[in-house]
């Protein structure tokens, strides 16, 4: 591009135009030569200008936030959204003057993000994406799920390769993404939604398959299921994350299977 510009052709037409009055004679065969040129160089002018923007945000750093297990840890972005992660978690933010990318690379996050109408808020989480324009909502990756909890205001929910799938998510709701399938949404009860910022594990019929991934994201080790039947076993209660042996122990007396711990993990087998 910058060698079409500097061509001498083009250099000629700019004089030129700069000096109409001590304009020489220009031969009839190289004005469909300089017009050509001159007509290049303003188009390849105006597209740098149009694409500027998506090359200043392609080249901007992406910040990364993550808290280890068991961690809260608030965040303020760029823009004055905040977000609030989850025990290992960590999300990758990339905040520019036109657009507002966040990618949730594991854990959970809980975002409120403040209106712009001409900056949507993405959250690319696994297979799915989560686009707003102002809203409080809270995003987990739970092993093969993308859950997604809707406090206030209007997210639509997609895959992120298929966006013609996608959903919109109103507040006091929530959807899930597995198997390559969006749920519908279903109501949300707020005073349970993203109890984990206290320090609590709110669960009501939730199958032992979606309760694991969010304990362990309070341990210091990852839970084993050697029976794989054992997690379509629901249950029901209240139960303090920062105890997840405790919390193990509990689910176990409710579910009938037994809890045992190693050096290196928890492991849940039947009894």
């Amino acid at each position: 591009m910058w060698a079409t510009c500097a061509d001498e052709v083009v250099t000629d037409a700019l004089r030129l135009n700069d000096r109409p009055e001590r304009r020489p004679a220009v031969p009839r065969r190289s004005i469909p030569a300089v017009a050509a040129y001159a007509a290049l160089a303003a188009a390849l002018v105006v597209g740098v200008i149009l694409a500027w923007p998506l090359a200043r945000f392609a080249l901007s750093p992406a910040l990364t936030y993550e808290t280890a297990a068991g961690q809260v840890r608030n965040v303020a972005l760029a823009d004055g959204s905040t977000v609030a992660l989850n025990g290992a978690s960590r999300i990758r933010a990339k905040i520019g003057g036109a657009r507002r990318e966040v990618t949730l690379e594991r854990g959970e996050a809980l975002f409120d993000v403040r209106h712009d109408k001409n900056r949507p808020f993405v959250v690319a989480a696994g297979d799915g994406r989560v686009t707003v324009l102002g809203t409080r909502f809270d995003v987990a990756l739970n092993r093969e799920r993308v859950d997604l909890e809707v406090e206030r205001g209007l997210v639509r929910f997609d895959k992120a390769l298929d966006r013609s799938t996608g959903v919109l998510v109103p507040a006091s709701h929530r959807a899930s993404l597995t198997g390559g399938a969006i749920a519908p949404p279903s109501p949300l009860h707020l005073d349970t939604a993203a109890a984990w910022r206290t320090g609590w594990l709110e669960a009501s019929d939730m199958p032992l398959a979606e309760i694991l991934p969010r304990l362990e994201r309070w341990s210091s080790k990852p839970i084993f299921v050697r029976d794989q039947a054992l997690l379509q076993k629901r249950v029901a209660g209240r139960f303090r994350l920062s105890n997840p042996r405790a919390v193990l122990d509990s689910l176990g007396a409710l579910g009938g299977f037994d809890v045992q711990e190693t050096s290196q993990a928890y492991v849940i087998d039947t009894r």
